[in-house]
């Protein structure tokens, strides 16, 4: 494995962890929100895009998955 598919593959882990770390208490929607808002605070603009390679690929729980995919939206927007 390359250096840069081990990293995206960290990357998804971490996307993954966070959502499932925050879940607890929330209800879907403002874990949603509260991944999206860590990652955009936290993550650089070339680890937002190396997770939005990400989506649809099966690498994201449903949780990440939904908030990058409201990320990549807001940054097309941008």
């Amino acid at each position: 494995m390359d250096g840069e598919a081990h990293r995206n593959e960290q990357l998804y882990a971490m996307a993954n962890q966070i959502a499932d770390n925050l879940a607890h208490g929330r209800s879907e929607e403002e874990t949603i929100d509260e991944v999206a808002s860590h990652i955009r605070r936290f993550w650089s603009r070339d680890m937002k895009d190396s997770l939005f390679d990400a989506l649809e690929s099966g690498e994201l729980n449903p949780l990440a998955e939904e908030a990058a995919s409201n990320l990549a939206r807001e940054y097309q927007c941008k």
